[in-house]
């Protein structure tokens, strides 16, 4: 399935559209001002508005504005505009988001919600950023709470909490669309068009549409043509609110396909000479969800409830499987005085979980990998309960003291989230805060249901050793990770500028690594090896984050951010004399540095560069990693109020076959992709 059809009318549409009336101007994307931003409410904290000066906690914003002008493709590259929020591609098609450390393809250490509805995938609580996109002008704002959020969030917000806000339906009347076009086979089209029913009912539908190669760097050879190396990601929705006197209905409905090639292979390992097929494998996959949320306001206080529905199929050979949850979370928070805040809350999560039924494993079309179960089909429940109280004590000092209690049926277990955090305003600019928080990790279906097989082959002479499998095996005898986390920080909002500082030691507790249990060699000489998943492993992180966002003139924004990490991890239990497991390699320093600049050049021309860097020094000798530079450039360009909004954006200027992760020292082979320079241009038009 491809865009071609769409891609067509959205270029007629836009160009066709040219003489029709704008709503806004181009300097209108400069509507939020710091002082705006530094008085603007978050949700995403306590679940309720509060003002971000009032918040103790480490909480980013990143705006409307910032996402268009950041030129990026996807949210995983808007992500990485915060401090701590590390962002790397595996290749073209699978982005790698983490925070504070265990950054892997795995991380499941992070919530990730769509306006609180969460969309992390249960099979191994992790979120598939190829499958979370939206229209990017329609994306209100993304807020990130870096730290611990268990007690309001419960399982996976471990390390942070990431909320993508879309806008208001009353904000998106009119129609939208956009063309995207450029390098390495990048073709984008979207379209959305808001109705007004009446005062109090709007609504919104769109469909976002996106084909890209899955690999640009040298690996692109593997592809006999550009299909083959093509992927396919549509996204599509619709969004309906109503309000009537103090109540706020809204009603979500949407869906995600994509599809694309792997260049694969199977192997026949009943022969006794070993055959090996090469082919492409096509792999889709698809979601659909529905939400409904309700929110009341009364004189002394406020109830909200969330009911959402989500279906997921995909054949991806490391996540094969099909789940559908039903989730519902209420919150009722009531304002006691001004000086006494408190909220009560419940949520349900209902699992229903089909994993590739391992009877379709075969020895003789043994894939390159390939993820089965000996249970397949299962249904599981999450259920919980939170409270948390926010107390003034003085006007210079609050305190906020919450607990969440949760009950996993998958394997049986109670877990305990509780946090203290105090906020003490210096004056009416400056505030300092501390907090301790403890949360856990949801337990995942590929640990405790799946088993994992790759095929490893004798491709070189000089490396000797026989063709086979590994095998990972499931284990249901893991206890929960969990982590505690001590935090504090410190917050100046000035007039045209904010400056935030925030420093973490976490630890954490029954980290996942991996046992080498037992190897065979059959009749045909092909040895196969045996591991099994433990939670023998502590780990620590500690380091520092700042960012500082400043309006340096009326024309001219300049957003800094900066983090510092240390991760140490050893084996606490088990086999002692095993070495320490490679899953999470000890990291003695991680830099990293987002510079994100913003020039309204005159009233139709924007200049803007994003430019990043990392290094990361492994404690292990074999790993290195090249020091990262990046730096994009976007012009915008808009003629007058009756015109098109034209962007041309180039993306790593002057970088080629520069590995985005670890390089393995003693081959000099990087373990994923290699970036490469792009260029594209985009044509949008709202009216």
């Amino acid at each position: 399935m491809k865009l071609t059809p769409l891609y067509t009318y959205s270029a007629l549409f836009c160009i066709g559209s040219m003489t029709a009336n704008a709503e806004s101007d181009l300097d209108d994307l400069l509507s939020m001002s710091l002082e705006d931003l530094g008085n603007l409410n978050i949700t995403s904290a306590s679940k309720r508005k509060q003002n971000i000066s009032d918040i103790p906690a480490a909480i980013y914003v990143i705006s409307n504005e910032r996402i268009i002008r950041s030129g990026a493709k996807s949210i995983a590259d808007v992500l990485s505009l915060a401090p701590g929020i590390d962002v790397s591609q595996f290749n073209e098609s699978t982005d790698i988001v983490s925070s504070r450390g265990f950054h892997d393809g795995l991380f499941n250490k992070m919530l990730v919600m769509i306006d609180g509805r969460s969309v992390f995938s249960p099979m191994y609580g992790g979120a598939f950023w190829e499958d979370i996109d939206y229209i990017f002008t329609d994306i209100d704002r993304v807020e990130i709470i870096r730290g611990p959020s268990g007690t309001i969030w419960g399982g996976n917000a471990v390390n942070g909490v990431i909320n993508i806000i879309t806008k208001a339906t009353e904000d998106t009347v009119g129609t939208y669309s956009k063309i995207s076009y450029g390098q390495h086979g990048y073709k984008e089209a979207s379209i959305r068009h808001g109705l007004k029913f009446n005062t109090t009912t709007t609504a919104r539908v769109f469909y976002k549409g996106k084909d890209h190669f899955s690999v640009i760097d040298n690996h692109q050879e593997m592809y006999t043509s550009d299909e083959f190396n093509t992927i396919t990601t549509q996204t599509a929705g619709l969004k309906f609110e109503t309000k009537q006197n103090a109540h706020l209905w809204t009603f979500s409905v949407g869906g995600e396909y994509s599809e694309q090639y792997y260049d694969w292979f199977t192997v026949d390992f009943i022969q006794a000479s070993r055959t090996k097929t090469d082919s492409y494998k096509h792999i889709e996959s698809a979601s659909f969800y529905s939400q409904i949320s309700h929110h009341v306001e009364y004189y002394d206080s406020e109830w909200k409830t969330n009911l959402w529905y989500w279906n997921d199929d995909d054949q991806s050979p490391d996540a094969n499987g099909a789940f559908q949850t039903v989730d519902i979370d209420t919150v009722y928070t009531s304002y006691f005085n001004e000086n006494i805040t408190a909220i009560l809350g419940g949520g349900l999560r209902y699992i229903d979980i089909n994993l590739h039924d391992s009877s379709h494993f075969s020895l003789s079309e043994a894939d390159a990998y390939h993820r089965y179960s000996n249970k397949p089909n299962s249904y599981d429940t999450i259920s919980n309960l939170y409270t948390q109280i926010d107390i003034q004590l003085t006007d210079n000092l609050k305190t906020q003291i919450g607990l969440k209690v949760e009950y996993f049926t998958l394997n049986d277990s109670v877990e305990v989230s509780p946090q203290i955090r105090t906020l003490y305003s210096l004056n009416r600019n400056q505030s300092l805060w501390a907090g301790v928080g403890r949360a856990v990790v949801a337990p995942s279906y590929f640990e405790q249901k799946s088993t994992y097989y790759s095929a490893y082959l004798t491709e070189y002479d000089d490396y000797k050793y026989p063709d086979g499998l590994d095998i990972y095996l499931p284990s249901d005898n893991l206890d929960n990770e969990s982590v505690v986390t001590l935090d504090a920080g410190y917050r100046l909002i000035g007039s045209n500028y904010i400056l935030d500082l925030t420093t973490y030691l976490s630890k954490y507790k029954h980290i996942r690594g991996t046992d080498y249990i037992d190897s065979q060699v059959d009749n045909n000489n092909y040895e196969h090896y045996y591991f099994e998943t433990n939670d023998d492993y502590e780990a620590k992180t500690y380091g520092f984050e700042s960012s500082l966002e400043w309006d340096m003139s009326d024309s001219i924004k300049n957003y800094l951010s900066f983090s510092y990490m240390s991760f140490t991890q050893k084996r606490v239990e088990g086999d002692l004399t095993t070495p320490n497991s490679d899953d999470y390699l000890d990291v003695e320093r991680q830099n990293m540095l987002t510079n994100q600049l913003l020039w309204q050049v005159t009233d139709t021309l924007q200049w803007d560069f994003v430019f990043k860097y990392k290094d990361i020094k492994f404690k292990d000798s074999n790993i290195d990693f090249e020091d990262h530079y990046s730096l994009d450039s976007r012009i915008g360009w808009k003629k007058s109020r009756n015109a098109p909004l034209i962007e041309l954006v180039m993306k790593n200027i002057g970088m080629t076959s520069k590995c985005e992760l670890e390089i393995y020292t003693s081959t000099n082979s990087c373990r994923g992709y290699q970036t490469e320079q792009s260029l594209y241009g985009r044509v949008s038009y709202e009216f």
